[in-house]
């Protein structure tokens, strides 16, 4: 396939016309179709600014193999190593801020997945209590704790669970 041909199927891809297309790249529709028809060559500032406009995969759009697109992981990963992971999800807090939106870090890697239905649900009601990060509930459900499981229960549950180990002998 062609510089022109490759060229041709992302404009087609992305559902623009070629005057809609040379808008975008700001280039005349007449040099657009002399592209696509092989009758010039795209400039190297040209293709690397279509790979840069439309996220378009450089490796595909030389040698037409791979994907055409970039994902939009790849896209995020690039920026985050341009401009450093903490500034980088500083900027994307900022913008959840900016539209009302938070994000639970990893939320489903702190799903409990014990096998046991009750514990489960005892678990993530207490891990998303926590995880809304509102200082007044997070307080109540801390006293609550504390009632429900007083430092003297919490010693007797370490102290059998060693038993169970079999590292303090029982008696």
């Amino acid at each position: 396939m062609s510089w022109g041909a490759r060229i041709q199927e992302i404009r087609k891809t992305l559902n623009l016309t070629q005057a809609e297309f040379a808008e975008k790249l700001r280039i005349s529709q007449a040099h657009v179709s002399k592209i696509e028809k092989d009758q010039i060559s795209p400039s190297e500032l040209l293709l690397s600014y279509i790979c840069c406009n439309f996220h378009v995969s450089r490796k595909w759009l030389d040698t037409g193999q791979g994907e055409m697109f970039i994902s939009p992981e790849r896209i995020l990963k690039n920026q985050m190593a341009r401009f450093g992971e903490q500034a980088f999800l500083n900027a994307i807090s900022n913008i959840l801020d900016e539209r009302g939106l938070t994000v639970t870090a990893a939320r489903s890697a702190h799903r409990a997945d014990t096998g046991d239905p009750v514990l489960d649900r005892m678990v993530n009601t207490l891990y998303d209590l926590w995880a809304v990060g509102d200082e007044k509930l997070k307080h109540w459900a801390e006293v609550q704790f504390n009632r429900a499981f007083p430092d003297d229960i919490t010693e007797i549950i370490q102290k059998k669970q060693k038993e169970n180990l079999g590292q303090t002998p029982v008696g």
